[in-house]
């Protein structure tokens, strides 16, 4: 991890730990809807993550992580940040957070609440900490 990185981890860990936590929760609720532990398809993880994230009101508290990791570099995001694709996408591993700098380069921020396990496909809540649930790269 870089020294970028880690300062951006480092405040959005201190910034946003209700959002962080209402994240982990969303995925908890998830998860125990299932008939087992674990799930093979997809879209058990996907579907009611997004919609509980948007029923919640955390997609654009997620965004606005992005606006506090890049100003703890000093950067800003390019463009208007939108709760959609490309700058806001819930995968079978958890919700991704993309934005471009003002330097060209991409913020991706990961909330991973989700192992999977590749064969055979299964996915299993993870129930991370917020500081196991927060992975930061610069590309």
């Amino acid at each position: 991890m870089t020294q970028s990185e880690s300062t951006i981890r480092t405040r959005l860990l201190e910034a946003h730990p209700d959002t962080l936590q209402s994240v982990i929760d969303a995925g908890c609720s998830v998860a125990t809807a299932w008939p087992a532990e674990t799930v093979q398809e997809p879209g058990a993880v996907t579907d009611p993550l997004e919609h509980l994230l948007r029923k919640r009101g955390l997609a654009e508290d997620l965004l606005g992580m992005l606006q506090s990791g890049t100003a703890a570099i000093g950067e800003t995001v390019q463009g208007r940040l939108i709760p959609a694709p490309p700058y806001l996408v819930v995968t079978s591993r958890g919700p991704i957070c993309r934005g471009t700098m003002s330097d060209g380069r991409r913020l991706v921020v990961l909330l991973e609440l989700f192992a999977v396990q590749r064969k055979p496909v299964r996915y299993r809540f993870r129930n991370p900490t917020p500081t196991e649930l927060l992975s930061v790269s610069i590309r």
